[in-house]
């Protein structure tokens, strides 16, 4: 009785060892799977509507066969928008060759597609309200000493899709970030930060890149006269100070001396705007190479005459 109780062990821990080995080898065979498609197509909804069983014979080994045999449901697949080409009505193809791509997504790490048993797959993806907003950067930017941004904070896309209710929709006029908090610059940064989605809505895009250049700068001082304007023949616009104080802040190493190449004047037609008589003082166009201009004051008294 005793041989035969170690005669079945030993059987059962071979043919274990045969199964383990077989299973662990490289097999063909044809299997099916049910797919679910996502995609960021724009105006329809993110996940397709019905499920697409897809049959293919597939190579890989016996365990991931056996796993695809027993699995039960769909999968989900985020498919690239460009591979679905639309149909009439709500229909979006992608064709078996594109499919192959995804080959793991469907059946699983280890797994290889020889070939798939149709043509091409069709997803319905229904429409849904959408409209494009504008993204608004939020942005905690601190500075090393002498060193300043050169332009405001670029985003990349700079709007997106949101979906959701119309009436949730029409209050919507800015999509935030997240706050980008960035200290001690001294140099250009560019980076990736998430959107902040409003409550009831869906974003076509999750996150955003952002960019910003930041240069050294020099600051140059000047006191220039403050000219003016558009002042039509027979009449005089004289200003008070006829002088202000002007700081520019320049890149660094100089790249253009503002000084003698911007000008200080008051237009006569905002004098005429002016209930006051006080005027804003505009300077011509900044050169290259100048990043901003202070002016002191910013605001003069100008006084009308005629001339004699």
């Amino acid at each position: 009785m005793r041989k035969w109780s170690v005669f079945l062990v030993c059987l059962l821990l071979s043919g274990s060892i045969w199964l383990v080995y077989n299973l662990s080898q490289p097999h063909s065979s044809i299997v099916s799977q049910e797919v679910v498609a996502e995609s960021s197509l724009e105006g329809r909804t993110a996940r397709s509507s019905d499920a697409v069983t897809m049959a293919a014979r597939v190579e890989a080994s016996g365990f991931r066969l056996l796993m695809i045999g027993l699995r039960r449901g769909a999968v989900t697949v985020r498919f690239n928008p460009e591979d679905l080409t639309p149909l009439e009505g709500d229909y979006f193809d992608i064709s078996a060759s594109q499919l192959l791509r995804y080959s793991v997504d469907i059946y699983g790490p280890g797994s290889r597609v020889e070939a798939f048993l149709f043509d091409k797959a069709s997803f319905r993806f229904i429409p849904e309200n959408h409209r494009k907003i504008a993204v608004k950067p939020v942005c905690l930017p601190s500075f090393r000493a002498q060193y300043t941004q050169v332009s405001p904070l670029v985003v990349k896309p700079d709007s997106i899709m949101v979906y959701g209710p119309s009436e949730v929709l029409d209050r919507l006029d800015e999509v935030f970030t997240s706050t980008i908090s960035l200290s001690d610059l001294h140099g250009n940064v560019h980076g990736e930060v998430r959107l902040e989605t409003p409550a009831g809505t869906r974003l076509s895009e999750n996150k955003v890149e952002y960019s910003m250049e930041v240069s050294r700068y020099v600051e140059i001082a000047v006191e220039a006269q403050v000219a003016t304007r558009n002042v039509p023949p027979g009449v005089s616009l004289r200003v008070y100070p006829s002088s202000v104080k002007a700081v520019f802040r320049c890149v660094f190493p100089l790249i253009n001396d503002p000084r003698g190449l911007v000008s200080f004047s008051v237009d006569y037609g905002e004098f005429l705007r002016s209930i006051t008589g006080r005027c804003m003082v505009r300077t011509s166009s900044l050169p290259k190479g100048v990043i901003s201009c202070s002016i002191e004051p910013e605001v003069v008294e100008c006084v009308e005459s005629a001339d004699e």
